[in-house]
C-alpha cells in the first residue's frame, strides 16, 4: 500500500465486534470491525468530546458511553441524541491481511 496509507493494525488482531483505538499523526482512532467490514472513525464524540473508546460496538455503531449516542461507524451520522453532529471517518484499505488507514484529512460530514 502506497502512501497517504499506513498500517495500523493485522485484521487478525481485532475479532468481529469489536475494536482498537490507534494513534496516527497524534490523533486518536478507533479501528472497528463488524460483520460488514473495518471502519475507521474519531475517538471522540460530537457531543462532549468524550472519548468513544469508552464506549463499545452495537453491529455497526459505536456507542458514548457518557450520554448514549449511537454513531455509525461507515458515515459517522449521529444516530441518537443528544448528539447531533457527525464524527469523522477515515479511509481504510485491507492488503496483505493488514488494515491501512488514510490519516489524512478525514471526511466529517457537516
Amino acid at each position: 500500500m502506497e502512501k497517504p496509507f499506513v498500517p495500523v493494525a493485522f485484521v487478525e488482531e481485532i475479532p468481529i465486534g469489536q475494536f482498537r483505538k490507534v494513534d496516527v499523526d497524534g490523533r486518536s482512532v478507533i479501528v472497528a470491525r463488524t460483520a460488514n467490514g473495518v471502519f475507521a472513525v474519531e475517538d471522540l464524540c460530537s457531543h462532549e468530546d468524550y472519548p468513544l473508546s469508552y464506549g463499545c460496538l452495537d453491529g455497526d455503531r459505536i456507542k458514548c458511553s457518557l450520554h448514549g449516542s449511537r454513531f455509525n461507524l461507515a458515515t459517522g451520522e449521529p444516530l441518537e441524541e443528544p448528539a447531533t453532529a457527525p464524527i469523522a471517518t477515515y479511509r481504510i484499505e485491507i492488503a496483505d491481511g493488514r488494515i491501512w488507514l488514510d490519516p489524512t484529512v478525514p471526511d466529517k460530514r457537516s
